[in-house]
């Protein structure tokens, strides 16, 4: 089935206010649709370095926004920068301003032009005003937002811890960590390209966790030393002989070598990632299999309201689907968990970060999504995304004028 029929497989009318029309976009009656007013950006700052195969962050820069429309508003994450703490906020914000003024209806209008037809804006930023454009409609229609964006499974999900350290010690704080949070049982490790030193981590994570417990590795491509796919099978078959489940992107791969590579490396699943960025190209280009799991990757899709065909699509050729994670620690947590759940995802990376996400916590008044007794992230649907947040706390929590700013 073609990317237009799947979108057009998720054409829904919601109360003859709202379409989602089979290009993917939300309609309104002009009558209903409140004029954006006040945007409000809110700069939160992270000191804890993140390790990749490619180079390291050692500090990042999240923005959260609250989107003001008449009496309704929505909020929104987005990681804006990293190794970058003097980030300008009023310039990197610079982009909302075009927004405001406008419809909710207008300002979706010119979202949707902007997913496909301007290639070098970056994705994530488009994620950011959608996020919170949904969170307002959903509080207009009185529904989930995921319900706006024909999501409709209720199941609860587990989610997945990701550990960002190669150091012994830090790999053993981060998984006494996890179980303290009951949330050992699916793991996920990054892994840098190079056997000798992946090769330890796995053994060091399977011998702290047992071998019950998921695990799975990010290499972000990182595996280049390879002529054919038997010398890129090798390694691989060695981590999955050490207790490795499943790999996200090892490797550089068109969709046939996805494929070949597979079925080399037997038991250990294959998880594409980079081929299913972004959305309305990803649903075109997942093919069956390439994997066993499909990763939906917040920050790259550039379309939240692509998201169920790209779910179908994957679910059609008998695969399931994983929610991947932007290093996020505020309000996009919530929204991703529910998404995931929304989709019947087999698992959710975007969780709240115990040593990262605690200050915007003690922020928060109210939320949707909560980890139940068993690890898994379930939810109390609210309209929108059901997230209320005290911003005069969030405001107190910045050092200096820069870290706020209104338009």
């Amino acid at each position: 089935m073609k990317r237009r029929q799947f979108i057009t497989k998720t054409t829904q009318v919601f109360s003859g206010v709202y379409i989602f029309s089979s290009l993917g976009s939300f309609s309104t009656h002009q009558t209903k649709s409140p004029v954006i007013h006040k945007i409000e950006l809110f700069l939160y700052g992270i000191n804890i370095p993140r390790h990749f195969s490619w180079g390291t962050w050692f500090n990042r820069q999240q923005v959260f926004m609250k989107l003001s429309a008449g009496d309704f508003y929505g909020w929104a994450e987005v990681s804006a920068s990293k190794n970058n703490p003097d980030i300008d906020l009023a310039d990197w914000g610079g982009f909302l301003k075009e927004y405001k003024g406008l419809t909710i209806n207008d300002a979706y209008t010119l979202l949707k032009s902007k997913q496909v037809s301007e290639p070098d804006l970056q994705k994530s930023k488009i994620e950011f005003v959608e996020m919170a454009l949904l969170d307002i409609l959903g509080k207009i229609e009185e529904k989930p937002a995921v319900e706006l964006l024909c999501m409709n499974a209720k199941k609860p999900i587990p989610g997945m811890f990701c550990i960002l350290n190669k150091e012994p010690d830090k790999i053993e704080e981060y998984i006494s960590s996890a179980k303290k949070q009951n949330l050992q049982h699916f793991m996920k490790v990054k892994l840098f390209g190079d056997e000798n030193t992946d090769l330890p981590i796995i053994k060091q994570v399977r011998e702290l966790l047992g071998d019950s417990p998921f695990v799975l590795s990010d290499a972000n491509r990182g595996y280049k030393n390879w002529q054919s796919m038997e010398d890129l099978a090798k390694p691989l078959m060695v981590l999955r002989d050490n207790g490795l489940n499943a790999m996200e992107d090892p490797a550089e791969m068109t969709n046939e070598q996805w494929k070949e590579l597979q079925l080399k490396v037997g038991s250990l699943s294959l998880v594409p990632d980079y081929p299913m960025r972004p959305a309305w190209e990803g649903v075109e280009r997942a093919e069956k299999g390439m994997g066993r799991f499909y990763n939906l990757h917040p920050e790259s899709m550039g379309s939240l309201h692509h998201l169920t065909a790209c779910a179908e699509k994957v679910k059609s050729f008998g695969a399931s689907l994983m929610i991947g994670d932007a290093s996020f620690v505020g309000p996009a947590c919530t929204v991703w968990q529910q998404i995931g759940i929304g989709l019947g995802a087999s698992w959710v990376e975007s969780l709240e970060k115990i040593d990262e996400s605690a200050d915007y916590l003690n922020c928060v008044k109210s939320i949707a999504t909560f980890r139940n007794e068993k690890g898994n992230f379930t939810f109390d649907p609210k309209p929108g995304f059901g997230l209320e947040i005290n911003e005069q706390s969030l405001k107190n929590l910045s050092s200096s004028n820069r870290n706020y700013c209104l338009f």
